[in-house]
Protein backbone atom coordinates (compact mmCIF):
# COMPACT_ATOMS: atom_id res chain seq x y z
CA UNK A 1 0.00 0.00 0.00
CA UNK A 2 2.82 2.34 0.93
CA UNK A 3 4.55 1.46 -2.37
CA UNK A 4 1.38 2.23 -4.33
CA UNK A 5 1.09 5.61 -2.62
CA UNK A 6 4.65 6.52 -3.56
CA UNK A 7 4.08 5.55 -7.23
CA UNK A 8 0.87 7.62 -7.32
CA UNK A 9 2.70 10.65 -5.91
CA UNK A 10 5.40 10.36 -8.57
CA UNK A 11 2.80 10.16 -11.36
CA UNK A 12 0.88 13.18 -10.05
CA UNK A 13 4.11 15.21 -9.70
CA UNK A 14 5.11 14.35 -13.28
CA UNK A 15 1.72 15.44 -14.60
CA UNK A 16 1.97 18.75 -12.73
CA UNK A 17 5.44 19.41 -14.19
CA UNK A 18 4.24 18.63 -17.72
CA UNK A 19 1.22 20.87 -17.26
CA UNK A 20 3.45 23.73 -16.09
CA UNK A 21 5.75 23.32 -19.08
CA UNK A 22 2.83 23.34 -21.46
CA UNK A 23 1.50 26.50 -19.87
CA UNK A 24 4.88 28.29 -20.15
CA UNK A 25 5.26 27.19 -23.75
CA UNK A 26 1.84 28.59 -24.59
CA UNK A 27 2.64 31.93 -22.96
CA UNK A 28 5.91 32.18 -24.82
CA UNK A 29 4.16 31.52 -28.10
CA UNK A 30 1.59 34.24 -27.42
CA UNK A 31 4.28 36.83 -26.60
CA UNK A 32 6.23 35.97 -29.72
CA UNK A 33 3.17 36.39 -31.92
CA UNK A 34 2.67 39.95 -30.65
CA UNK A 35 6.21 41.14 -31.40
CA UNK A 36 6.37 43.38 -34.48
CA UNK A 37 9.53 43.62 -36.52
CA UNK A 38 10.13 47.29 -37.29
CA UNK A 39 12.22 47.81 -40.39
CA UNK A 40 14.33 50.91 -39.81
CA UNK A 41 14.87 53.03 -42.90
CA UNK A 42 18.47 53.66 -43.82
CA UNK A 43 17.48 56.99 -45.32
CA UNK A 44 18.30 59.95 -43.09
CA UNK A 45 15.84 61.92 -45.16
CA UNK A 46 12.97 59.61 -44.18
CA UNK A 47 13.94 59.65 -40.50
CA UNK A 48 14.16 63.44 -40.59
CA UNK A 49 10.73 63.77 -42.19
CA UNK A 50 9.09 61.44 -39.64
CA UNK A 51 10.72 63.26 -36.74
CA UNK A 52 9.47 66.64 -37.94
CA UNK A 53 5.95 65.41 -38.62
CA UNK A 54 5.66 64.19 -35.04
CA UNK A 55 6.18 67.74 -33.85
CA UNK A 56 2.90 68.80 -35.50
CA UNK A 57 3.84 71.97 -37.42
CA UNK A 58 6.65 71.97 -39.98
CA UNK A 59 6.61 75.76 -40.43
CA UNK A 60 6.25 78.48 -37.82
CA UNK A 61 6.46 82.25 -37.32
CA UNK A 62 10.17 82.19 -36.45
CA UNK A 63 11.07 80.41 -39.69
CA UNK A 64 8.76 82.69 -41.64
CA UNK A 65 10.42 85.77 -40.18
CA UNK A 66 13.86 84.33 -40.95
CA UNK A 67 12.82 83.73 -44.57
CA UNK A 68 11.47 87.29 -44.84
CA UNK A 69 14.81 88.73 -43.68
CA UNK A 70 16.69 86.54 -46.14
CA UNK A 71 14.45 87.50 -49.10
CA UNK A 72 14.96 91.18 -48.35
CA UNK A 73 18.75 90.77 -48.47
CA UNK A 74 18.65 88.48 -51.50
CA UNK A 75 16.35 90.85 -53.37
CA UNK A 76 18.72 93.76 -52.74
CA UNK A 77 21.61 91.78 -54.21
CA UNK A 78 19.51 90.82 -57.25
CA UNK A 79 18.20 94.40 -57.60
CA UNK A 80 14.66 93.06 -57.20
CA UNK A 81 12.00 94.12 -54.68
CA UNK A 82 9.75 91.25 -53.58
CA UNK A 83 6.24 91.50 -52.15
CA UNK A 84 5.31 88.87 -49.56
CA UNK A 85 1.89 87.24 -49.34
CA UNK A 86 0.36 88.44 -46.06
CA UNK A 87 -1.81 85.40 -45.48
CA UNK A 88 -5.03 87.23 -46.35
CA UNK A 89 -4.96 89.24 -49.58
CA UNK A 90 -4.07 87.56 -52.86
CA UNK A 91 -0.85 88.65 -54.53
CA UNK A 92 -1.68 89.86 -58.03
CA UNK A 93 1.27 89.39 -60.36
CA UNK A 94 2.00 91.54 -63.41
CA UNK A 95 1.66 88.34 -65.45
CA UNK A 96 -2.03 88.24 -64.51
CA UNK A 97 -2.12 85.55 -61.80
CA UNK A 98 -3.57 85.76 -58.27
CA UNK A 99 -1.89 83.71 -55.56
CA UNK A 100 -2.66 81.66 -53.59
CA UNK A 101 -6.07 81.56 -55.31
CA UNK A 102 -4.67 80.31 -58.63
CA UNK A 103 -2.71 77.46 -57.08
CA UNK A 104 -5.81 75.34 -57.67
CA UNK A 105 -5.02 75.28 -61.40
CA UNK A 106 -1.22 75.24 -61.20
CA UNK A 107 1.04 72.72 -62.90
CA UNK A 108 4.64 71.78 -62.09
CA UNK A 109 6.81 70.95 -65.10
CA UNK A 110 3.60 70.68 -67.08
CA UNK A 111 2.10 68.05 -64.77
CA UNK A 112 -1.14 68.45 -62.83
CA UNK A 113 -0.47 68.61 -59.09
CA UNK A 114 -2.22 69.57 -55.87
CA UNK A 115 -0.74 72.85 -54.69
CA UNK A 116 -2.23 75.05 -51.97
CA UNK A 117 -1.45 77.59 -49.28
CA UNK A 118 -0.75 75.81 -45.99
CA UNK A 119 0.70 77.95 -43.21
CA UNK A 120 1.92 74.98 -41.15
CA UNK A 121 3.13 72.91 -44.10
CA UNK A 122 1.44 69.74 -42.89
CA UNK A 123 -1.32 69.40 -45.50
CA UNK A 124 -1.90 66.50 -47.86
CA UNK A 125 -1.09 68.45 -51.03
CA UNK A 126 1.77 67.54 -53.33
CA UNK A 127 3.11 71.01 -52.53
CA UNK A 128 2.13 72.77 -49.31
CA UNK A 129 2.98 76.45 -49.83
CA UNK A 130 4.23 78.17 -46.67
CA UNK A 131 5.42 81.46 -48.23
CA UNK A 132 4.91 83.38 -51.50
CA UNK A 133 7.10 86.18 -52.83
CA UNK A 134 6.51 88.11 -56.06
CA UNK A 135 8.55 90.63 -58.04
CA UNK A 136 6.94 92.53 -60.92
CA UNK A 137 9.68 93.12 -63.48
CA UNK A 138 7.46 95.28 -65.69
CA UNK A 139 3.78 96.02 -66.27
CA UNK A 140 3.35 92.58 -67.84
CA UNK A 141 6.07 90.30 -66.46
CA UNK A 142 6.86 88.93 -63.03
CA UNK A 143 8.90 86.42 -61.03
CA UNK A 144 7.01 84.52 -58.34
CA UNK A 145 8.53 82.12 -55.81
CA UNK A 146 6.52 79.58 -53.84
CA UNK A 147 8.36 78.17 -50.83
CA UNK A 148 6.83 74.76 -50.33
CA UNK A 149 7.02 71.60 -48.25
CA UNK A 150 6.54 68.45 -50.32
CA UNK A 151 6.16 65.38 -48.12
CA UNK A 152 8.01 67.27 -45.39
CA UNK A 153 10.89 68.34 -47.63
CA UNK A 154 11.63 72.03 -48.47
CA UNK A 155 11.35 72.83 -52.21
CA UNK A 156 11.38 76.28 -53.86
CA UNK A 157 9.19 76.59 -56.98
CA UNK A 158 9.39 79.48 -59.43
CA UNK A 159 6.99 80.83 -62.04
CA UNK A 160 8.53 83.30 -64.45
CA UNK A 161 6.20 82.88 -67.41
CA UNK A 162 2.85 84.26 -68.45
CA UNK A 163 0.93 81.12 -67.43
CA UNK A 164 0.55 79.06 -64.29
CA UNK A 165 3.30 76.47 -64.82
CA UNK A 166 5.93 76.15 -62.10
CA UNK A 167 9.31 74.47 -61.86
CA UNK A 168 11.89 73.93 -59.13
CA UNK A 169 14.26 76.88 -58.92
CA UNK A 170 17.79 76.41 -60.20
CA UNK A 171 19.06 79.20 -57.97
CA UNK A 172 21.53 77.54 -55.61
CA UNK A 173 21.33 80.28 -52.99
CA UNK A 174 17.54 80.10 -52.71
CA UNK A 175 17.51 76.32 -52.52
CA UNK A 176 20.25 75.98 -49.90
CA UNK A 177 19.08 78.84 -47.70
CA UNK A 178 15.47 77.65 -47.64
CA UNK A 179 16.73 74.27 -46.42
CA UNK A 180 18.85 76.06 -43.79
CA UNK A 181 15.87 78.09 -42.59
CA UNK A 182 13.73 74.96 -42.46
CA UNK A 183 16.40 73.20 -40.39
CA UNK A 184 16.89 76.20 -38.08
CA UNK A 185 20.37 77.04 -39.40
CA UNK A 186 21.98 80.32 -40.39
CA UNK A 187 21.60 81.77 -43.89
CA UNK A 188 24.17 83.36 -46.15
CA UNK A 189 23.49 85.65 -49.10
CA UNK A 190 26.00 85.03 -51.87
CA UNK A 191 26.54 87.99 -54.12
CA UNK A 192 27.23 87.73 -57.87
CA UNK A 193 30.78 86.73 -58.76
CA UNK A 194 32.76 87.38 -61.91
CA UNK A 195 34.25 84.25 -63.51
CA UNK A 196 37.95 83.66 -62.86
CA UNK A 197 38.41 83.59 -66.62
CA UNK A 198 37.34 87.20 -66.87
CA UNK A 199 40.05 89.58 -67.94
CA UNK A 200 39.04 91.91 -65.11
CA UNK A 201 38.66 90.57 -61.59
CA UNK A 202 35.91 92.63 -60.00
CA UNK A 203 35.22 92.08 -56.32
CA UNK A 204 32.94 89.12 -55.66
CA UNK A 205 30.98 91.27 -53.24
CA UNK A 206 29.94 93.72 -55.96
CA UNK A 207 26.20 94.18 -56.18
CA UNK A 208 24.35 93.71 -59.45
CA UNK A 209 23.42 97.39 -59.38
CA UNK A 210 26.85 98.84 -58.52
CA UNK A 211 28.92 100.86 -60.93
CA UNK A 212 31.72 98.51 -61.97
CA UNK A 213 33.63 101.16 -63.87
CA UNK A 214 34.41 101.68 -67.57
CA UNK A 215 30.75 102.13 -68.42
CA UNK A 216 29.50 99.00 -66.63
CA UNK A 217 26.44 99.80 -64.56
CA UNK A 218 26.20 96.40 -62.88
CA UNK A 219 25.24 93.03 -64.30
CA UNK A 220 22.30 92.02 -66.46
CA UNK A 221 20.60 89.11 -64.66
CA UNK A 222 19.41 86.22 -66.80
CA UNK A 223 15.86 84.84 -66.44
CA UNK A 224 15.95 82.00 -63.93
CA UNK A 225 14.18 79.57 -66.26
CA UNK A 226 17.10 79.97 -68.66
CA UNK A 227 19.86 79.00 -66.22
CA UNK A 228 21.51 75.62 -66.43
CA UNK A 229 23.31 73.48 -69.01
CA UNK A 230 21.71 73.01 -72.44
CA UNK A 231 22.55 70.92 -75.50
CA UNK A 232 22.05 71.25 -79.26
CA UNK A 233 22.95 68.65 -81.90
CA UNK A 234 23.48 69.32 -85.60
CA UNK A 235 25.60 67.95 -88.45
CA UNK A 236 28.73 69.37 -86.79
CA UNK A 237 28.20 67.59 -83.50
CA UNK A 238 26.99 68.35 -79.98
CA UNK A 239 27.07 71.94 -78.72
CA UNK A 240 26.77 72.96 -75.08
CA UNK A 241 25.40 76.17 -73.59
CA UNK A 242 25.95 77.00 -69.90
CA UNK A 243 23.96 79.91 -68.44
CA UNK A 244 24.36 81.25 -64.90
CA UNK A 245 23.06 84.40 -63.16
CA UNK A 246 24.95 86.84 -65.39
CA UNK A 247 27.30 84.75 -67.52
CA UNK A 248 26.93 82.63 -70.65
CA UNK A 249 29.42 80.06 -71.94
CA UNK A 250 29.38 78.41 -75.38
CA UNK A 251 31.19 75.12 -75.93
CA UNK A 252 31.50 74.06 -79.57
CA UNK A 253 31.52 70.44 -80.84
CA UNK A 254 35.33 70.54 -80.99
CA UNK A 255 35.61 71.84 -77.41
CA UNK A 256 36.28 75.51 -78.15
CA UNK A 257 34.93 77.71 -75.34
CA UNK A 258 33.62 81.27 -75.60
CA UNK A 259 32.65 83.09 -72.43
CA UNK A 260 30.42 86.14 -71.99
CA UNK A 261 29.79 88.34 -68.96
CA UNK A 262 26.60 90.38 -69.19
CA UNK A 263 26.82 94.05 -68.21
CA UNK A 264 24.53 97.07 -68.36
CA UNK A 265 26.30 99.63 -70.52
CA UNK A 266 26.01 103.21 -69.26
CA UNK A 267 28.17 105.16 -71.71
CA UNK A 268 28.49 105.59 -75.46
CA UNK A 269 30.69 103.29 -77.54
CA UNK A 270 33.89 105.10 -78.58
CA UNK A 271 34.59 105.22 -82.30
CA UNK A 272 38.37 104.70 -82.08
CA UNK A 273 39.24 101.53 -80.17
CA UNK A 274 42.53 99.69 -80.60
CA UNK A 275 42.61 95.99 -81.38
CA UNK A 276 44.38 95.23 -78.12
CA UNK A 277 41.63 97.07 -76.22
CA UNK A 278 38.95 95.09 -78.07
CA UNK A 279 40.65 91.82 -77.21
CA UNK A 280 40.99 92.78 -73.56
CA UNK A 281 37.20 93.24 -73.38
CA UNK A 282 36.33 90.23 -75.53
CA UNK A 283 34.33 88.58 -72.73
CA UNK A 284 32.42 91.75 -71.86
CA UNK A 285 28.97 91.96 -73.42
CA UNK A 286 26.54 94.84 -73.49
CA UNK A 287 23.31 93.05 -72.60
CA UNK A 288 19.65 93.67 -71.95
CA UNK A 289 16.47 91.77 -71.14
CA UNK A 290 13.98 90.92 -73.90
CA UNK A 291 10.49 90.73 -72.41
CA UNK A 292 9.97 88.25 -69.60
CA UNK A 293 12.22 85.39 -70.63
CA UNK A 294 14.84 86.70 -73.02
CA UNK A 295 18.36 88.15 -73.16
CA UNK A 296 20.14 89.99 -75.95
CA UNK A 297 23.86 90.78 -76.07
CA UNK A 298 26.37 92.54 -78.29
CA UNK A 299 30.13 92.86 -78.20
CA UNK A 300 31.31 95.57 -75.81
CA UNK A 301 32.60 97.70 -78.68
CA UNK A 302 30.17 96.41 -81.33
CA UNK A 303 28.55 99.24 -83.28
CA UNK A 304 26.88 97.36 -86.13
CA UNK A 305 24.87 94.15 -86.39
CA UNK A 306 22.09 92.71 -84.33
CA UNK A 307 24.14 90.78 -81.83
CA UNK A 308 22.89 87.55 -80.24
CA UNK A 309 19.65 86.69 -78.50
CA UNK A 310 18.37 83.93 -76.21
CA UNK A 311 14.84 83.10 -75.09
CA UNK A 312 13.09 80.34 -73.19
CA UNK A 313 10.51 78.22 -74.94
CA UNK A 314 8.42 75.12 -74.25
CA UNK A 315 7.43 72.20 -76.49
CA UNK A 316 5.53 68.98 -75.86
CA UNK A 317 7.86 66.02 -76.51
CA UNK A 318 6.75 62.43 -75.98
CA UNK A 319 3.71 63.68 -74.08
CA UNK A 320 5.75 65.86 -71.72
CA UNK A 321 6.24 69.64 -71.71
CA UNK A 322 9.96 70.26 -72.10
CA UNK A 323 11.75 73.61 -71.52
CA UNK A 324 14.04 74.79 -74.33
CA UNK A 325 16.40 77.70 -74.98
CA UNK A 326 16.28 79.29 -78.44
CA UNK A 327 19.41 80.98 -79.77
CA UNK A 328 19.84 83.30 -82.72
CA UNK A 329 22.24 85.90 -84.05
CA UNK A 330 21.83 88.79 -86.43
CA UNK A 331 19.34 91.60 -86.90
CA UNK A 332 16.10 89.59 -86.74
CA UNK A 333 14.65 87.38 -84.00
CA UNK A 334 14.81 84.12 -85.96
CA UNK A 335 16.21 81.00 -84.30
CA UNK A 336 19.49 79.43 -85.39
CA UNK A 337 19.80 76.74 -82.71
CA UNK A 338 17.41 74.97 -80.32
CA UNK A 339 18.97 73.87 -77.02
CA UNK A 340 17.55 70.99 -74.94
CA UNK A 341 18.00 70.17 -71.23
CA UNK A 342 19.77 66.85 -71.96
CA UNK A 343 22.11 65.34 -74.54
CA UNK A 344 19.69 62.46 -75.17
CA UNK A 345 16.87 64.84 -76.10
CA UNK A 346 19.20 66.90 -78.28
CA UNK A 347 20.16 63.76 -80.22
CA UNK A 348 16.59 62.49 -80.41
CA UNK A 349 15.17 65.81 -81.66
CA UNK A 350 18.11 66.98 -83.80
CA UNK A 351 16.13 66.85 -87.07
CA UNK A 352 12.80 68.06 -85.64
CA UNK A 353 11.31 71.42 -86.66
CA UNK A 354 8.55 72.90 -84.49
CA UNK A 355 5.70 74.82 -86.10
CA UNK A 356 5.69 77.62 -83.50
CA UNK A 357 9.40 78.48 -83.84
CA UNK A 358 10.63 80.97 -86.44
CA UNK A 359 13.75 79.33 -87.87
CA UNK A 360 16.35 81.28 -89.82
CA UNK A 361 17.13 78.29 -92.04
Amino acid sequence: MKKLTIISSVIISSLLILTGCGSNSSKKSNVTSKVKVVKQSSSKKSQKGVAKKKSGSLWNNDKDSHLEDFMKQWGEVMNQTYTKYDGTNNIQTASGMNYPQDFNSATVNGQNVSMAWDKKGTGKNDYNVVAIYNYNKSSSSSITYAFTLADGEPIVLVNEGSGNNWSETKNKSLKENFVNIFDGKATHVEKPKVSSSSSTKSSSSTKATEDLGEGRGGYVITPEAMRGTWYSKDENGMRKLVISDHEITFISPDGETNHAILYKRTNDIPSDVSESERQSKEEWKSAGNIGTNGISMRGWYQQQGGGEHFSTHEEEINGQKVPLVLYGFGANDATDLVYYPSEDLAKQQSDVKYGDIDYKF
